[in-house]
């Protein structure tokens, strides 16, 4: 069957809701009882694989759009929204990127390499967005950057807040007391949500592959 525009803007926003359905199933993160892990970002790999790159942009913002729709604003300004949409459109250029020097689909080592340094990308990216503006408009439930917090954050902060016990190991030490909180909570919670994602999607490659096959030749 050859495959149309049409065919992949309905697949595309088959992806895109199937992404707020598993945005639904969350997993808790132990470290941090305040924050869960979901599979959502699936369906971003998937559509990069099955529709190229474009496309896969499309979902992105399809998802957001979704996600606002069923849930709500999540947040000031929809901010949990937000940060989840830059989630998925770092995932889907570094991926996209990294796929050109390391095809994934060449050998298992090359899927691997790309899957582990997009995600390492991809977890930096949310510690940046996180220390200067995501978390700040949290805590102060308006639009705020991380200059205008008028108190001090730190991880004793976080553990009173929530009840948690989590410490900084030393290599942190070159940071502020604030830095250390946002990246000891943020990076290795979005780097292991990463690498979850990444191993549930090679798992569903070969289903993918057998769709894309028989559903999605190129015209």
């Amino acid at each position: 069957m050859k495959s149309t525009k049409t065919q992949k803007m309905v697949l595309a926003a088959m992806l895109a809701a199937l992404g707020m359905i598993l945005n639904l199933i969350e997993i808790p993160y132990p470290f941090a009882p305040w924050l869960n892990l979901d599979l959502s970002e699936i369906v971003v790999l998937v559509a990069i694989s099955t529709l190229g790159f474009v496309p896969a942009l499309f979902v992105c913002i399809c998802k957001f759009f979704v996600s606002i729709l069923f849930k709500g604003p999540v947040g000031p300004i929809a901010i949990g929204q937000i940060a989840a949409l830059i989630a998925s459109l770092s995932i889907c250029v570094t991926y996209s990127l990294l796929a050109r020097k390391f095809d994934p689909e060449k050998s298992r080592k090359n899927y691997l390499l790309d899957m582990v340094l997009t995600m390492l990308i991809f977890a930096f990216i949310m510690f940046v967005i996180n220390y200067f503006f995501v978390t700040p408009t949290y805590l102060m439930q308006k639009p705020t950057w991380y200059t205008n917090l008028p108190f001090a954050v730190d991880i004793q902060a976080f553990n009173q807040q929530y009840g948690s016990n989590i410490s900084i190991p030393s290599f942190l030490s070159f940071m502020s007391p604030y830095g250390q909180a946002i990246f000891i909570i943020y990076f290795p919670f979005n780097f292991i949500k990463g690498i979850i994602t990444g191993v549930v999607y090679y798992l569903v490659r070969p289903v993918e592959k057998r769709f894309k096959s028989k559903y999605l030749q190129e015209a």
